[in-house]
Order: structure tokens, then C-alpha cells, then sequence
């Protein structure tokens, strides 16, 4: 045994190895080596060895009966023992920190693999990286390390992708939006080759209604020049009718912001760069003209920059609103199911209404039916939807359930997002104790349909959350919400950035549309200082609205002058229904009404007598209360039994009557 060992490759040379052995006598190392000479002398072949060369074979096959089965205990002992599977390269250890979910290391080794200028592979996985990037709010430079995990990912011809995720957080799943972080992502895309998908569509749409004029068109800028990049290198290559495409969707929705202006300048810029812009979008722009010197502007270049100058004008008519209040619930249905989807779809306080009647049924089959047809049709059908649900809990006196319809269906824009969170983190502790006391249905509240991302908010929806906040919050925060609005209408009317000293983003990209806000905003606050009997603070607020160009309605007026007609000075509210007259009655003279002057007054106005005339009834202010009633009957001629709200207003001044008298 000894020879066999001492005749492998390792031992065959130890005879040109020089030990150095200090601490042996001579004699001993002179014995030694006499020794390994003498092994080193030996013969391999050994008389066994012979035996064993010279010993024939077996003629028979061997007996596996001596063999064990294969059982699971040898498979089991098999799979254990097998080792696992180690990254050999820095890209694939990164992919594989990725998988694991390792996103702190994984970002500190793509750190030193960039320091080191050493290749990483792309692979789609890098998008879960990008991700967890934009979940991680506290990181610092964020924006640097998503752009880079981004970078990271197969071009559009090696692998394509939706980013379905990565829209899903930025346009869904937060509730800040972020500028800058909606530019890198569109920057990136491009340089992967996206240019014409829906994603850079969406990013495109989003910063010209959010950002300011100049942030979009240096996107655009940028834009090009990285496509400018990608042409040259041949992996890319961008058709006019492609840039047509991506110049006027940014022109529509400037327009639909209320920068016009903006969106002729864009128009300029497309021609300076020998870009075309649709036809449809001139038409557009003609539509919403300003003034001559817009529509003569838009005419120019419409015939040197429009894909078709030459095409026949669409016929722009103004839509009507269908009732269905006449119909039966069936009825109504069946049309709501096939007006909902239409270019004429029903009016959301049809909607809601049909929602009360409905679920006094007991009933929510066909209320999840239409919600699912409308959100599976147009982003159009779903804002719609989601106003009449707004309105339904507003109908039910829910304020708090319109901030939570508001906050999952659309972005936080034009409104306190602050308080909006800090009520909902509320809500969700009582929920429970809430969906009980309301009786709501399920679908209202418990199963929100999904959607990819969230909506663009109109003022309409806007208008009713500051209502729902009014009347939700307590009194110590509705000055700070008044400053906050006021704060955003100048915001829309300068067209300047909101600048929040208590906010810890910088929202420095973030651009308001030019009308976010109008007079339905105020209302609210209106109407709470003069039930506080704070009717001066209340005429403060109408002063406030037409320093900001909005012009106060008659709702506006009735409610100021219903407060001080019941607890401040009667004669400011006669003074402000007699202004009002000198109004209309000018209005008239200066042919403003045209062929309808002669008409008898709206219900508004009758409304607005009748809303003056029940405060002095509850002050018990008498004489102002029927020099009220008989305004009414001189100027509306009105007859008893006409309309139920001023019949109770004219039974509790017969009631004041009697009280007095006696």
C-alpha cells in the first residue's frame, strides 16, 4: 500500500525537494534517506498484482439481487446533498440580490460594479429594482437611482415592456405626483427606445397639464435629443407622423389646462423644428380660440405645419342632458346601461339619483354591472362614474366617504392632501363601526373596482371635497384649509408654482391648470361663516373670489345676504338684494339677455327672496320679512302652491305673525 501511495504524481519528484531539518542529528537524516532510496527501488509489480492482471473474466452477468431497491430515502438523501446554484459572474449575483428582494446590497454592488467601470448585463429584473426605488420614500438621491436601475433594463427590440408596475406606483400608487420623478421615467424610456407606447403617452399627457409650459417643453427638448442619439447608433428610428402625434397631444391637453397661450407657443416651437402637428388639434385650437389675433395666428400655422390643412371641420355642437327622472327603475337602466358609454352619457346627478333608488331595493348587482362597464370603456366614463359616487355619499350626508371615493380614484391635486391622508388614516381605524352606522352597500365601500392608475380631477370633483373638508374637519384647521385654497386659486390664476413652507417635497415642477378653481369652491366656506353668524367674514370670502377673477353666483349672494338678514345687519341684506336688481335691470338695458328680457326671472332668483325672507322669520325680524314677501308677489306675480320651499317660508312667517300679534 505504502509503494502505491508513494508512486502517485505528487511523490515523483520528491527527490529534487531540499528539506531543511535543523533540528535532526546527521545520522538520523542520513538513515532516512537511505530509507526513501530504498522505497523509491521497489517493484510495482507485486505477486498479487500479477494475479489480479492474469484473472479472467466473468462469463455470467452479475446477481442484482445483492443490490437495495430505490427507494425515496436514496432520492431524498440525493436532492439534499445537491449543492445549490452560485452566481459566477458580479451581474448575475446582482440579479440574483434582486430576486431575493436584497435591494440595499444589490445597490451598493451596482454602485462599486459602476466605480470599477465593470459591464452589467441588462435583464428585465432591474425594473423590480426601479420600483422598490420609488417605494422607498425616505432614500437618498432617489431620483439618481431610479434613473440608473432603469438604464439597466433590455431595449425595446431585445425585450419589450409595459412597465406595468413601475406606472402603476408613479401614476397610481402614490399620492404625490412627481414631477421629476415622471421625467426620468419618460427619459429613461426613451432611451430603451420607447417613443411612441402608451407609457410615454401617459407621461407626455401628464406633464402638460401638471407641469409648467417650460418644464414641458424642455421634456420635449430632451426628448428629442436622446431619439436624435438612438438614430444615429440605428437602434431607433422616429417617423414624422410619430412626432406629429407626440406635439399634439401635449398642444390638446396645454388647451384643456386653460393655457392657451402656451399651447400656440408649442405650436410655434413644432414649426421651428419642421415638426407637423394634426389637423384635429388646429381644429382643437380654433374651438377654444381667445380672440381674432389667436384664430388669425392658428390659421398660419395651420397651413404650414398641419398634416392636412385641407380637411372639411368637424361640427362642434354642445351636448344636451338626457332626464330619466320620468322613467321607472328598469327603465332607467336599461338606458343608463347604453347611455354610460356614449358620446352623450347621462349627467352624474342622474347617476346618483339612480344610485338612491336603486339601493333602496336593497340591491348592488347592477350598480357593480355599470361600474364595471364604465371603467372598462374610457378614463371619461370613469370620472363620470366616480362624480355621481362622490355625489351619492353627498347625498347621504357622508362627507368623509367622498374624501375616500376622491382619494382612490384620482390624483390629489387642488386639494389639502395633508388633511386628505390624516382623515382617511382615521377612517380606517372606524371602519367597521362606520360601515355599520351608514348602512352602506358593499361595492361603496369595501370593493373598489382596480385601476391602473389614477385620474385626472376636474373642478367639479375638486369643488366637492373642499365642501366634504368643511364640514369633516374641526374648526381650528378650516383656516389653515382657506389659506390652502386661497393659496391654490392664485396658484392657477398667476400660473405659478404653489410654494407650501410645510410640505417636504419640492413641488417647484408641479403646475396648477388655469381652472382648477372657480366659485363652487368657496361656497362652502360661505356658507359656514354665515351659519356661524359670521356674515362679514362671509362677504370677506365673495371679496376674496373677485380679487381672483371669479365672479360670486347667485348661490353665493343668496347665502351672504341669508346671514346677515339673520344675524348681522338687515339693512346690508336688503342693500345687497336691491344691488342685485340695479344688476339684472342694467343687464337688460344693455341687451345682454337679447330676446329673452322679457322672460319672468329663474327659480334661482325666487330662490334667493326665499332664502333672505326665511332668515328674518328666524331673527323675528318682521317688518324686513314681509317687506320680503311682498318683493316676492310683485315680482315673481307668485301664487301659493307654487314652489313647496317658499310656501314654508311664507307658513313660518304667517306662524311669526300670529306669535307677534299676540
Amino acid at each position: 500500500m505504502a509503494t502505491w501511495i508513494l508512486s502517485q504524481s505528487p511523490w515523483l519528484h520528491a527527490s529534487r525537494v531540499r528539506l531543511r531539518l535543523d533540528f535532526l542529528p546527521p545520522k538520523v537524516w542520513s538513515q532516512a534517506r537511505n530509507r526513501l532510496n530504498a522505497s523509491l527501488a521497489l517493484s510495482t509489480q507485486s505477486p498479487s498484482s500479477i494475479e489480479v492482471e492474469h484473472m479472467p473474466l466473468p462469463c455470467q452477468a452479475p446477481d442484482m439481487s445483492v443490490f437495495e431497491e430505490m427507494t425515496a430515502e436514496y432520492t431524498l438523501a440525493v436532492s439534499q446533498s445537491s449543492s445549490a446554484y452560485t452566481p459566477q459572474t458580479s451581474s448575475g449575483t446582482l440579479v440574483n440580490l434582486i430576486r431575493t428582494g436584497d435591494y440595499a446590497v444589490a445597490e451598493s454592488l451596482r454602485k462599486e460594479m459602476v466605480d470599477i467601470k465593470m459591464p452589467i448585463q441588462p435583464h428585465a429584473i432591474y425594473e423590480r429594482a426601479a420600483k422598490a426605488v420609488l417605494q422607498t420614500k425616505e432614500l437618498k438621491n432617489r431620483g439618481e437611482a431610479f434613473s440608473a436601475w432603469l438604464s439597466l433594463v433590455p431595449t425595446a427590440t431585445e425585450q419589450w415592456s409595459s412597465f406595468k408596475d413601475i406606472r402603476q406606483q408613479l401614476f397610481r400608487g402614490s399620492n404625490y405626483l412627481n414631477i421629476s420623478l415622471i421625467m426620468r421615467f419618460g427619459l429613461a424610456m426613451a432611451s430603451k427606445g420607447y417613443i411612441a407606447s402608451d407609457a410615454q403617452s401617459q407621461v407626455l399627457s401628464t406633464l402638460a397639464r401638471y407641469a409648467s409650459p417650460a418644464t414641458t417643453e424642455s421634456y420635449i427638448l430632451q426628448l428629442e435629443t436622446v431619439v436624435d442619439r438612438l438614430s444615429k447608433t440605428g437602434h431607433v428610428e422616429i417617423t414624422p407622423e410619430q412626432w406629429a402625434r407626440i406635439y399634439s397631444l401635449v398642444i390638446r391637453n396645454q388647451v384643456l389646462a386653460g393655457r392657451g397661450e402656451h399651447a400656440l407657443q408649442l405650436a410655434r416651437v413644432a414649426a421651428s423644428r419642421e415638426r407637423q402637428v394634426t389637423d384635429f388639434t388646429f381644429r382643437f385650437l380654433l374651438e377654444h380660440s381667445q380672440d381674432e389675433a389667436f384664430t388669425a395666428s392658428v390659421h398660419e400655422l395651420r397651413e404650414q405645419i398641419s398634416s392636412n390643412p385641407y380637411s372639411i371641420p368637424d361640427v362642434w355642437g354642445k351636448r344636451t342632458c338626457s332626464h330619466t327622472d320620468t322613467l321607472a327603475l328598469a327603465s332607467r337602466l336599461r338606458y343608463l346601461r347604453r347611455a354610460i358609454i356614449t358620446t352623450n352619457p347621462p349627467t352624474a346627478y342622474s347617476l346618483s339619483d339612480f344610485m338612491n333608488a336603486y339601493h333602496a331595493t336593497g340591491r348592488t348587482r347592477a350598480l357593480l354591472a355599470l361600474r364595471k362597464k364604465a371603467f372598462q370603456h374610457s378614463h371619461k366614463a370613469k370620472s363620470l362614474w366616480v362624480m355621481a359616487e362622490m355625489l351619492y355619499h353627498r347625498s347621504r350626508s357622508e362627507p368623509r366617504l367622498v374624501l375616500v371615493v376622491f382619494a382612490y380614484h384620482f390624483h390629489m391635486i387642488g386639494v389639502p392632501r395633508r388633511t386628505i391622508l390624516k382623515i382617511m388614516r382615521l377612517i380606517s381605524k372606524r371602519r367597521a363601526h362606520l360601515s355599520q352606522r351608514a348602512s352602506l352597500p358593499k361595492h361603496m365601500l369595501n370593493r373598489q373596482y382596480d385601476i391602473s392608475e389614477k385620474l385626472w380631477p376636474t373642478p367639479y370633483h375638486t369643488a366637492l371635497v373642499w365642501e366634504a373638508l368643511v364640514w369633516s374637519t374641526p374648526e381650528s384647521d378650516q383656516e389653515r384649509m382657506y389659506k390652502y385654497l386661497l393659496a391654490i386659486a392664485d396658484s392657477s390664476a398667476s400660473q405659478k408654482p404653489i410654494s407650501d413652507p410645510d410640505s417636504k417635497f419640492a413641488p417647484s415642477l408641479l403646475q396648477l391648470p388655469r381652472r382648477t378653481v372657480d366659485a363652487a369652491h368657496f361656497s362652502p366656506f360661505v356658507k359656514l361663516h354665515a351659519k356661524r353668524g359670521r356674515p362679514e367674514r362671509a362677504a370677506g370670502v365673495l371679496k376674496d373670489m373677485v380679487r381672483f377673477g371669479l365672479s360670486p353666483g347667485v348661490v353665493q349672494w343668496s347665502i351672504v345676504a341669508r346671514g346677515f338678514a339673520e344675524y348681522g345687519d338687515p339693512a346690508v341684506a336688503v342693500s345687497i338684494i336691491e344691488r342685485l336688481e340695479e344688476h339684472d335691470v342694467s343687464q337688460v338695458r344693455a341687451g345682454v339677455s337679447g330676446d329673452h328680457a322679457d322672460q319672468t326671472p329663474s327659480i334661482l332668483d325666487i330662490g334667493l327672496y326665499t332664502n333672505v325672507l326665511r332668515g328674518f322669520v328666524l331673527a323675528r325680524r318682521l317688518e324686513h320679512a314681509q317687506d320680503m314677501e311682498q318683493r316676492i308677489r310683485q315680482r315673481f306675480e307668485y301664487v301659493d302652491g307654487e314652489l313647496r320651499a317658499t310656501d314654508d317660508a311664507l307658513r313660518l312667517l304667517r306662524n311669526l305673525e300670529r306669535q307677534m300679534a299676540n
